[in-house]
């Protein structure tokens, strides 16, 4: 939806700004109510939780498609629904990582939570390019209908998900005293707070690029919405593999240093395909872009999910969906920047700003190189 959704922004106002206002918005639900959803993740029924959003996705999608194909869509209808949207994904996130570690225990967690990203990688890859090519083929709305679609599928998936025993002693607690816990996690807990520090400034820096990729596939690339859908396909294809390369690894040591590399490779690979006018080599750069990507984000949530106890685990998802939350900040600087400045300036900008907060982790705090 990420995909249809920011073209159809950049169609309705022709505006850098306006792309990264709509990826603010995205994030803005995170930073409201992530701790929230992750209270409740560890006070509910997970399974039956992921239905209820799953449901509201499939209600998003038609919406979104019949404003579209009746012409009445505006940006303000664009910006209610994604944030609509951004809210159902913080109770729904939460709850689906934490309830993969139910499936397959603690102790198989990284390589539950990496083949759950192959798959959500693999989705991505066809996904992308078919997002624009049904645009192209079809018009605006029918990627949303398609997404309804598969969104029903998934709920009856889900469905057929039983007897998975999960440990929570917080279910007895109110979501507020859930909620209360989940700060004294971060006050308590040094590693926990380093992670989530570390997967703010990711999200600002690292995780705002798509806000410009219409703008490098429409402007300055000059693909169209086709070429938009091959780099989001090629930047999900990179997270496929590094999904698989997790997976098969196991829990394996130095996960601290691979989640260090990780974000230098992210930044790196950020200033290549921003500095590159052939197509070619910008769908290189950005499937490096979407290895390192993907290799950060399921590092993140994996070291929290270990870092804390049984029973913390879905305040813990909810702990890096508030992290998560301050893509807010960066998706407003980077439109904003590159509204003044040119989009190759603003992410070259933010590749840069990457590199100088790994190095600056790396130094200041030890134990992240040690976990």
């Amino acid at each position: 939806m990420d995909v249809s959704s920011g073209w159809l922004v950049l169609e309705l106002t022709d505006s850098p700004l306006s792309l990264g206002l709509f990826w603010a918005v995205r994030s803005s639900p995170n930073l409201l109510f992530g701790m929230v959803g992750g209270a409740t993740a560890d006070k509910m029924d997970r399974r039956k939780l992921l239905i209820i959003c799953y449901i509201l996705y499939v209600f998003c999608g038609l919406i979104f498609g019949l404003l579209i194909i009746s012409g009445l869509i505006q940006l303000y209808h664009a910006l209610a629904l994604i944030f609509i949207r951004g809210i159902i994904r913080t109770f729904e996130n939460p709850s689906r990582q934490s309830f993969i570690v139910d499936i397959v225990g603690r102790e198989n967690a990284m390589n539950g939570i990496s083949l759950n990203a192959v798959g959500m990688r693999g989705i991505g890859i066809v996904g992308g390019a078919l997002a624009g090519l049904i645009i192209e083929l079809f018009g605006k709305e029918w990627p949303f209908f398609v997404l309804s679609g598969l969104f029903m599928v998934s709920i009856l998936l889900v469905g057929l998900i039983k007897g998975v025993e999960t440990r929570r002693v917080a279910q007895h607690l109110s979501i507020w005293r859930n909620l209360e816990e989940g700060i004294q996690i971060v006050r308590k807990n040094k590693i926990v707070l380093a992670l989530m520090l570390m997967a703010a400034t990711c999200e600002m820096f690292g995780f705002s690029f798509p806000v410009l990729v219409p703008v490098f596939a429409r402007d300055i690339l000059k693909v169209g919405a086709v070429g938009n859908g091959m780099i989001n396909a090629f930047r999900s294809g990179g997270g496929l593999l590094a999904s698989l390369a997790l997976a098969s690894l196991g829990d394996f040591k130095h996960k601290g240093k691979l989640l260090l590399g990780m974000f230098l490779m992210f930044g790196v690979g950020l200033i290549l395909y921003a500095n590159t006018p052939v197509y070619a080599l910008a769908l290189f750069f950005i499937g490096i872009v979407g290895v390192s990507a993907a290799g950060h984000d399921a590092m993140s949530q994996i070291l929290l999910q270990l870092n804390v106890e049984e029973e913390q685990r879905g305040r813990a998802m909810g702990i890096w969906q508030l992290s998560i939350g301050f893509g807010v900040i960066g998706s407003m600087t980077l439109g904003t920047l590159a509204e003044a400045y040119g989009a190759i300036f603003a992410q070259s900008v933010f590749g840069g700003l990457m590199v100088l907060i790994v190095a600056l982790m790396y130094v200041t705090v030890p134990k992240l190189r040690e976990l």
